[in-house]
């Protein structure tokens, strides 16, 4: 039976050296960055909802005592927008050259696939949207992040992706 060649440990070591070791983002540092996010998403979502507000109560006959149909409009533009607004900056930024929101820039981590490189819009965009199970399990798809090896939450298992620290 023949053995393999085996490098030389110089080769093995400048290997070492080459690939870091992944450092996984822990559950208390990504709740700075939700916390940072949630602040600036509704620092440039109020305006916008009292812009909505204001044109939906425009439509109504009595501007001062909207009609329960002009008042659920409203509702569902608000809701609408703000949904919006967040799928498109999460899965916006995730997948753009920042690989992350503005929140995860500021604690200096990333999202990345399973192998470290940036993911694409659809896969954001999944990621988003696996998080109303994180958040439907009772936020127990959440403190996953907190129990995994690899800190992922079900979101994040979902979607075939790990948030790094840059």
């Amino acid at each position: 039976m023949q053995s393999s060649p085996s490098l030389p440990d110089e080769s093995v070591s400048a290997i070492a050296q080459a690939t870091p070791a992944a450092r996984y983002a822990g559950f208390w540092i990504r709740v700075v960055s939700s916390l940072l996010d949630l602040v600036l998403i509704f620092i440039v979502q109020f305006p916008m909802r009292m812009l909505v507000g204001s044109m939906t109560t425009i439509l109504g006959e009595d501007w001062q005592m909207p009609t329960p149909k002009i008042f659920f409009m409203n509702r569902i533009a608000r809701i609408g927008m703000a949904i919006l607004l967040v799928w498109l900056y999460r899965a916006g930024m995730e997948s753009s050259h920042f690989q992350g929101t503005l929140g995860k820039l500021a604690v200096q981590i990333k999202v990345t696939d399973l192998e470290g490189n940036r993911i694409s819009f659809e896969r954001a965009t999944g990621r988003h949207l696996a998080k109303f199970l994180s958040a439907l399990s009772l936020g127990v798809g959440y403190l996953m992040v907190g129990f995994t090896l690899q800190k992922q939450g079900l979101h994040d298992r979902i979607a075939g992706t790990r948030v790094l620290y840059r």
